[in-house]
C-alpha cells in the first residue's frame, strides 16, 4: 500500500531519515547500494563511464595489479613481488575484471540501451533514461545489500522482464519496494508487509504464496477473536445472572477473573490492522468524451519525426486517429514510439510534413516521464486544482476543492494526503496525481488528460 512508510523505512536504513526510536544497525563491512532519485543529472560522463563508475572492487584490483606490473617492468623480479602480482591477477579475475566490459554491455542492453548509446553523454537523455543509467550503475556496483524503491517505474515491459530475471539470480541480498506484481513474483523469496503502522513478515514466501498466507492469517485471526469474544460473552452472562447469588457468587467471581485474564493477554483485542487490513483498490471513473466533434481527431501527412534535421527517427508517416479508435504503439526500444507520441502531443515539432488537429479536440497524455514534470515543492491539492481550473487548457473554473478531494480520495489520496508536497508522495501516488486533474473537470474544448 502507498504512504504506509516503505520508502521511509529504506531512508532509515540508509541514514537519510531520522529514527525517532530504536536503531538501524548495518554491519561495518556491509556494502549498501541505494537507487538515488536524483539519478545522474549533471553527469558529464558517457553512459558507459557512468554505469561503470561505482565498480569499486574492480577498480581497486586493477590499480593494484597495474602497480605490481609496473614494478616488474621496472626490474623488480623478487619472489614477493611476483607472488603479489599473481594474487592481484587472481583477485582481478574474482571480482569480474576480465569480464567488466561484457557485464556493462549486458546490463545496459537489458535496461534498453542500444550499443550506440554507450558513448553518448548522460545529459543527452531524458529523466527516465537517466534513471535507467543510475539503475545500471547501482546493479554493476554489486553491493551486499541492494535497496530498490520502485525500480521499474521508468522501465518498459522488456526492461522490467530483464530486471526481474537479473534480480532473481542476484548473489547479494535485496530489499525491494514495488507494486509490479510480475517483478515481485519472479524476484523475491521473502515478503515483509508494512501495514497498520507495523511490519509483518512472511518468511520463505513468494508473492503468490503470500497472497494465500495473508488471507489465511486474516481469517484465522478473526475467527480466534470471534471465539474469544463469544467465550467472554458467555462468561459475562453467567456473572450477570449469578453474581448476586449467595450460592454461586464464588463461581461468578472465578469467571470475572477469567475475563480479566483474557483482557490482560490481549485475547479480547481486535486483530492488528496490519493482518486484517485489505489493500486499497483505486476507483477511476472516466468521463464520456464529447460528441459531435467530427470523425477525424488528428492526422499526420508525409510526416518526418526526430530531434535533428536530416536525421529523422521516423519518416513518411501517414497516420490518422479517428474518434473512438483505441490504438497501441508497438516496437522495440528506441524505435520512436515515445517520439511519435511527443509529436502528437505537440511537444516536438515535425521535421517535415503536416499535422492536422480537429478544432474541437481535447487531447490528454500520460507518459513514462510525465511525473518528472511536476513541481515537487508544490502541495498536491494546489497542483491539481490549479490545472483543473486552468481555462486556457479547457479547465473548469467552477471546480471546488471538494470535487478535487473526491477524485483524489478515489485514487488513494484521501485524508491529509492532498495537503502533502508532491515530493513526499510515493512514485505510484505521483502517477495518480498526473491523472487526477482531467477527471475533476467536465469535458470541454482543449481539456488535457494528464
Amino acid at each position: 500500500m502507498d504512504l504506509t512508510g516503505k520508502s521511509t523505512l529504506l531512508g532509515a536504513i540508509t541514514g537519510s531519515v531520522r529514527i525517532d526510536e530504536g536503531t538501524a544497525l548495518v554491519g561495518s563491512k556491509v556494502k549498501v547500494g541505494y537507487l538515488k532519485q536524483t539519478a545522474v543529472s549533471g553527469s558529464t560522463k558517457t553512459v558507459r563511464e557512468e554505469a561503470a563508475s561505482e565498480m569499486e572492487e574492480i577498480l581497486k584490483a586493477k590499480v593494484q595489479m597495474n602497480r605490481l606490473e609496473q614494478l616488474i617492468s621496472d626490474g623488480d623480479s623478487s619472489e614477493k613481488t611476483l607472488n603479489d602480482f599473481t594474487k592481484a591477477q587472481s583477485r582481478f579475475k574474482d571480482v569480474g575484471g576480465w569480464t567488466q566490459d561484457q557485464d556493462v554491455d549486458q546490463v545496459l542492453k537489458g535496461l534498453g540501451f542500444k550499443p550506440s548509446d554507450s558513448n553518448r553523454l548522460c545529459n543527452e537523455f531524458s529523466g527516465g533514461w537517466q534513471m535507467r543509467i543510475a539503475l545500471a550503475r547501482l546493479l554493476l556496483s554489486q553491493p551486499d545489500l541492494l535497496l530498490l524503491d520502485e525500480p521499474s517505474n521508468h522501465l518498459d515491459s522488456s526492461a522490467r522482464d530483464w530486471l526481474a530475471t537479473y534480480l532473481s539470480s542476484y548473489q547479494g541480498s535485496i530489499l525491494l519496494i514495488s507494486h509490479d506484481v510480475a517483478l515481485l513474483t519472479k524476484s523475491v523469496s521473502h515478503i515483509a508487509e508494512v501495514s497498520g503502522q507495523t511490519l509483518i513478515q512472511y518468511v520463505s514466501c513468494n508473492y503468490d504464496k503470500y497472497l494465500v498466507e495473508k488471507e489465511f492469517r486474516a481469517k484465522t485471526a478473526m475467527a480466534e477473536y470471534e471465539r474469544n469474544m463469544k467465550e467472554a460473552a458467555r462468561l459475562q452472562e453467567f456473572v450477570d445472572k449469578y453474581g448476586a447469588s449467595a450460592t454461586k457468587a464464588s463461581s461468578a467471581q472465578s469467571r470475572v477473573k477469567m475475563i480479566e485474564k483474557m483482557k490482560k493477554e490481549g485475547k479480547l483485542d481486535p486483530p492488528p490492522m496490519g493482518i486484517t487490513e485489505k489493500a486499497f483498490k483505486p476507483s477511476l471513473v472516466i468521463p464520456h468524451p464529447p460528441k459531435g466533434i467530427g470523425e477525424t481527431l488528428i492526422a499526420l501527412e508525409a510526416a518526418a519525426i526526430g530531434y535533428e534535421d536530416g536525421r529523422p527517427l521516423l519518416e513518411g508517416i501517414d497516420f490518422v486517429i479517428n474518434r473512438g479508435m483505441k490504438i497501441i504503439l508497438r516496437g522495440p526500444n528506441g524505435a520512436g514510439k515515445s517520439t511519435l507520441l511527443a509529436a502528437l502531443r505537440g511537444k516536438l515539432p515535425l521535421l517535415s510534413g503536416k499535422k492536422i488537429y480537429n478544432d474541437n479536440l481535447r487531447m490528454g497524455a500520460f507518459t513514462q516521464d510525465l511525473a518528472q514534470e511536476l513541481d515537487i515543492t508544490r502541495q498536491a491539492m494546489d497542483l491539481v486544482t490549479e490545472y483543473a481550473r486552468d481555462e486556457k487548457d479547457g479547465g473548469n473554473i467552477n471546480i471546488s476543492n471538494e470535487d478535487a478531494r473526491g477524485v483524489m480520495g478515489r485514487l488513494g489520496l484521501g485524508g491529509e494526503k492532498p495537503l502533502r508536497l508532491v515530493g513526499e508522495l510515493s512514485g505510484g501516488k505521483i502517477d495518480f496525481l498526473d491523472v487526477i486533474p482531467s477527471y475533476t473537470t467536465t469535458f470541454t474544448k482543449h481539456e488535457k488528460i494528464i
